[in-house]
C-alpha cells in the first residue's frame, strides 16, 4: 500500500518533469489501474471502518496519480497545439486535467498515437467522478445510520 499511495505519486510527479527518463506505458497503465481499483475497493469494501477522510484522501490521490501518469505519457509522446507538437510538462498536465474532466477546450489535441489513450483517460474520469460522489454519499449515509442507531439505543435505556 505504501508503494501505491506514496511512491507512485512521487514517481510520476518527478517523471513528468524529468524528460530524459524512460517510461513504460504498460507499467503506467498497471499503476493507474492499481491505484484506481484499490481506492474504490477501500471505499466500498471497508466501509464499516467509517474512516471517510482516509478513504476520500485515497480517492483524491488516485485522481492525482492518474492525471500525472497520463500527463507523463502525453509529455513523452507530445500533444498537438495547432500545427506544432508540444513536449512541455505544463501543457501535458493541462491536457491531462482537461481530458480527465472531459472538458475539452480544443486548444490541445492528442497525436494520432495517443487518441486511444486520451479516450481511455476520459472514460476513467467519467467513471471515477460519479464513483467519488457515490462513495461520499454512501459513507455519509452509513455514518448517519450508525449515529441514529446509537442514539436510539442510548435513548431507550433508562
Amino acid at each position: 500500500m505504501v508503494i501505491i499511495f506514496v511512491f507512485v505519486p512521487i514517481a510520476y510527479t518527478a517523471l513528468l518533469f524529468a524528460s530524459e527518463a524512460e517510461i513504460n506505458m504498460s507499467v503506467t497503465i498497471f499503476f493507474i489501474s492499481t491505484v484506481f481499483i484499490t481506492s474504490l475497493w477501500n471505499i466500498f469494501k471497508k466501509y464499516r471502518e467509517y474512516k471517510v477522510g482516509l478513504q476520500l484522501s485515497k480517492m483524491f490521490l488516485a485522481i492525482y496519480v492518474t492525471i500525472f501518469a497520463f500527463a507523463t505519457l502525453y509529455q513523452r509522446a507530445g500533444i498537438l497545439y495547432g500545427q506544432e507538437i508540444s513536449f512541455s510538462p505544463v501543457d501535458a498536465l493541462y491536457f491531462s486535467v482537461v481530458t480527465w474532466t472531459t472538458l475539452g477546450y480544443g486548444d490541445f489535441q492528442p497525436t494520432e498515437s495517443l487518441r486511444l489513450l486520451a479516450a481511455f483517460q476520459a472514460l476513467l474520469g467519467t467513471f471515477f467522478i460519479p464513483m467519488l460522489i457515490a462513495a461520499v454519499l454512501f459513507s455519509l449515509q452509513l455514518k448517519s445510520q450508525k449515529h441514529s442507531l446509537q442514539k436510539n439505543t442510548n435513548g431507550s435505556k433508562p
